[in-house]
């Protein structure tokens, strides 16, 4: 083996190769000359055979023209000269021999004997050559015999090629011979190259031994610059890398026992034994081991794990690493009991360590004390699902719950389950009149009054602002209904009290019953439905969903408006009317419009907003109602902008609480330029005054386009006047009750006589609402009111059927 590896060096290598490739070009070289060799003596022979053929043929035409045999005998054996003619034959078209010769004279004479001859188309206007036999040994043609287009016979002259195969191995023997002195005059001097090469390999080879033996102040010269000298210098620039490598790995070595000591991780290293090597002071502090005392001890006696969720021991994820040969991150609920008996919730992983062999020698465990985190995430996850005013369940939890309960109740029909639906009915009168701070104390105040009438089975939650929801398993209608009755009546016995200010508190419920049949959107219109019709029936009280009782009529309907408002807006079904805001003191103003929705129904029938706006409001569908009323109202403003000099466009108290409706009427504005000071947008007053801190914040932001702000039902709320100065507003719309009756009532007149002198005062102008006579116009127009609206001007139009004043157009 130690001789054939000695056959194996780069000298005789190289001599090798060159030998072997001379071999291979020199082969394909003789193989490729023998072919074109053969190629050519093949078709020389072919050519001139063909030749022979054509010149016997054309010298016999007269004597076969005339059968005379003597003198056809006389042409072919005058072809006898030829040195490789086998034999030549001359015959009629039938086949019959009239002359023949053959090299050896013991071949018996065919003359008069037939022969085979070439089969010819009757068709073709003159027989072509034929090859009878064309190989290595012999060349045989038949030329027709012609004369004026008529075939008189065939000549045939078969020619033997021997002449040719020794040709072929004469060359060959000459490109062998050639190859063999290439391939010895190469391997001379490859011989030569490797030598001069290999010597100054062994020089390199003798000096690696001593740098394997230590030695480092090496200088390495060849004698010869080229790419071993190259070789050479990079050894040398190696071996002061290596040096410095050397002394920079001590240093790393030094730098990675300080950083494992001064990192926040815990890192422990155990051998493959599962025995400690190495522990950093994080470590220590949270087994409470030293380091020193911990050596050589096993992992398992030091790091004492447990799970959070049941207690149980749980295995150390360094042994899969071990086992595993891959990093193993452990469960994230897991804790830690120390030597001291204390309890660290952890996070850790544990990798293999794995030498250049890919050996598994050792692994290494990294943890951190994850208690604040883990303490942390568990208050997100309750934040998740509870509500942090009340501390009860939020509606995503409550929605959660319900979809149990309804799969449950779908796979056990005989299971009664019940959702009891809860809003307060004086929450909006104590918020109103006291604030939100107050408003907020009572919803804590009232969901602990709840809480106490439950029993600890009973699911609370919070899912509105003053809205409550109650699921009730394994509870029928009547011991739900019960429930709620105690409820009630822990609700409206309590008083809230604030500054002074006392309120009774009272509640309206609504139960249904929950059906695997139904969605939770169902059940939950259910229970609205019936909770609806609790404070239609005058509030303070409890009514039950029951399928087709015609009670829940009117609770019906507002769904199935929700369902055609739903439809409408998709369709494009809502229609815009309008009614004129007539101006009483400047008689040549343009008049102003308010623009009013009507729904259209499928049939083409005009539904009044009283049909479909509270149902609107009950669902949260505002936004999307005000939105469309907004787009379409800018796009006609844009082309009947000359005919009003001013356009109001009401905007409910949910689209006003709504950030996203917000932010797309800014950006509707910011392209609008042109026409916002031809836009009043309404607001009414106890929405206004309910959200006054955000109300006042985007109204600004609406008056920095231009537009103008007008504030509806003033004098219906609490406290107008207080507020007043509080809100940017630039009309006030008094209270249509204030107008009806301004004629003979004096506390109305005083009241609308007191709005216009406070609104004269803050530059804000009136508009006097409800106006049906010319005797109550005539006296707005008296006192000084700046517009008036109602029947008596004008009654609400399609935009598109309005008639203007000439004035207007």
């Amino acid at each position: 083996m130690h001789a054939f590896s000695k056959l194996l060096t780069i000298k005789n290598k190289l001599i090798l190769s060159i030998a072997l490739i001379h071999a291979i070009l020199m082969t394909v070289f003789i193989i490729d000359l023998t072919e074109r060799q053969k190629e050519f003596l093949l078709g020389e022979s072919f050519q001139s055979t063909q030749a022979l053929a054509e010149t016997l043929a054309i010298n016999a035409t007269p004597w076969v023209l005339s059968n005379d045999l003597a003198g056809l005998e006389e042409i072919i054996q005058s072809q006898s000269q030829q040195i490789y003619l086998n034999f030549a034959i001359l015959t009629n078209t039938s086949g019959e021999v009239l002359a023949y010769y053959h090299r050896n004279p013991k071949k018996k004479n065919k003359v008069g004997h037939f022969i085979e001859v070439p089969q010819t188309d009757p068709f073709s206007p003159s027989p072509e050559m034929a090859v009878n036999i064309d190989n290595l040994d012999v060349i045989d043609i038949s030329t027709p015999i012609m004369l004026n287009q008529n075939q008189l016979g065939w000549a045939r002259v078969q020619i033997s090629r021997e002449n040719i195969y020794k040709s072929i191995q004469i060359i060959t023997l000459e490109g062998i011979l050639y190859a063999s002195l290439a391939i010895i005059v190469g391997g001379f001097f490859a011989w030569l190259m490797g030598h001069r090469l290999t010597k100054r390999i062994h020089q390199l080879i003798h000096i690696t031994k001593k740098i394997r033996l230590g030695e480092r102040n090496l200088s390495i010269n060849l004698g010869a610059q080229d790419e071993l000298q190259d070789l050479a210098n990079n050894f040398e620039d190696m071996l002061n890398v290596l040096e410095t490598s050397e002394t920079m790995l001590f240093n790393a070595k030094e730098e990675a026992e300080i950083t494992l000591k001064s990192i926040g991780d815990a890192v422990i290293v155990i051998k493959p034994d599962g025995k400690i090597s190495y522990m950093n002071p994080v470590a220590e502090v949270l087994t409470g081991w030293s380091r020193h005392r911990a050596h050589n001890m096993h992992i398992d006696e030091i790091m004492h794990l447990f799970s959070d969720i049941d207690k149980t021991p749980l295995q150390n994820p360094v042994f899969l690493a071990l086992q595993n040969g891959q990093p193993i991150n452990l469960l994230s609920q897991s804790t830690l009991i120390n030597r001291h008996g204390d309890s660290y919730s952890i996070e850790d992983s544990a990798a293999p360590i794995i030498d250049k062999n890919g050996n598994i020698v050792g692994a290494v465990v990294v943890f951190h004390d994850a208690t604040k985190q883990r303490a942390l995430q568990k208050q997100l996850e309750w934040q998740a699902t509870h509500d942090s005013l009340t501390q009860l369940h939020n509606r995503q939890a409550f929605e959660t719950h319900l979809d149990e309960l309804i799969a449950i109740s779908g796979k056990t029909p005989q299971s009664k389950n019940c959702l009891v639906y809860i809003d307060l009915d004086q929450f909006k009168v104590v918020n109103d009149t006291v604030g939100h701070t107050a408003g907020d104390q009572l919803l804590r105040q009232i969901s602990q009054v709840i809480k106490k009438g439950l029993t600890p089975d009973a699911f609370l939650a919070r899912i509105g602002g003053d809205e409550f929801a109650i699921l009730l398993q394994n509870h029928s209608m009547q011991q739900a209904e019960k429930i709620a009755t105690t409820l009630l009546n822990n609700i409206t016995s309590q008083r809230f009290f604030w500054e002074s200010k006392a309120f009774d508190i009272g509640a309206s419920m609504g139960i249904a019953e929950i059906h695997g049949s139904l969605n939770k959107t169902a059940v939950l219109s259910r229970a609205d439905i019936a909770c609806y019709l609790a404070k239609d029936k005058g509030r303070n009280r409890i009514q039950a969903y029951i399928e087709n009782d015609d009670n829940h009529e009117s609770g019906q309907q507002i769904l199935d408006r929700l369902s055609e408002l739903k439809e409408a807006l998709n369709e494009q079904r809502l229609v815009l009317f309008g009614q004129t805001l007539e101006p009483l003191q400047n008689q040549d103003e343009l008049s102003h419009l308010e623009v009013l929705v009507r729904m259209l129904s499928k049939h083409g029938e005009i539904i009044p907003p009283g049909l479909f706006l509270p149902a609107a409001e009950r669902f949260n569908l505002m936004p999307q109602v005000d939105t469309y009323v907004i787009k379409q109202s800018l796009e006609w403003l844009k082309d009947n902008h000359r005919k009003v000099g001013l356009m109001n466009i009401n905007i409910s108290g949910q689209s006003l609480a709504d950030p996203i409706f917000n932010e797309q009427l800014i950006q509707r504005l910011e392209l609008n330029h042109a026409f916002n000071h031809k836009i009043c947008f309404e607001i009414t007053e106890t929405v206004a005054i309910t959200q006054i801190a955000d109300t006042i914040d985007f109204l600004n932001r609406i008056k920095s386009f231009g537009c103008k702000l007008a504030l509806d039902d003033f004098g219906s709320g609490f406290s107008s006047f207080s507020w007043l100065k509080n809100l940017p507003v630039d009309y006030v719309k008094i209270d249509g009750s204030f107008i009806r009756d301004v004629i003979a009532n004096p506390i109305d007149a005083a009241m609308v006589r007191a709005i216009k002198e406070i609104g004269d005062n803050m530059s804000i102008q009136t508009i006097a609402e409800f106006v049906e006579s010319q005797e109550i116009a005539n006296w707005l127009i008296e006192t000084g009111i700046d517009y008036a609206q109602g029947y008596h001007f004008s009654k609400p139009e399609a935009l598109d059927e309005i008639e203007f004043d000439s004035k207007q157009t």
